[in-house]
């Protein structure tokens, strides 16, 4: 059986960021109730963890096919699947700026909560 992704970084990469996606999906359609906030904002610390971990292992990944490792003599090969390279770190580099967006959009949620709780 072949696979359309490579290396198993690439397909981490891609479940994760499909996970993340259908997690949003979800938590848009419960945002609505109140009870569900707490347990929604837990998913969002694992989603936000899964896609940072996946993203530091594609941009690894990118590196490595970049600069090559002498140590398990691992060569170049950006040089010779240059357009890959190019597709693989553009994908990197936005999910980064997504997985900060969540961030901010997590770190806002939870000073809004901790503003309008009733325990200080």
């Amino acid at each position: 059986m072949h696979s359309t992704l490579p290396v198993p970084t690439c397909r981490y990469f891609v479940v994760a960021n499909a996970m993340a996606c259908a997690f949003s999906a979800v938590s848009l359609a419960a945002c609505r109730s109140r009870s569900a906030v707490v347990p929604l904002m837990i998913g969002d610390l694992v989603m936000l963890a899964l896609l940072f971990s996946a993203v530091g292992a594609a941009a690894e990944f990118g590196i490595l096919g970049e600069r090559g490792n002498s140590h398990v003599r691992w060569g170049k090969v950006c040089h010779v699947y240059n357009k890959f390279c190019e597709r693989a770190m553009a994908a990197v580099i936005v999910s980064l700026i997504a997985s900060f967006t969540i961030l901010v959009h997590l770190m806002l949620a939870m000073l809004d909560i901790h503003k309008n709780s009733s325990y200080y």
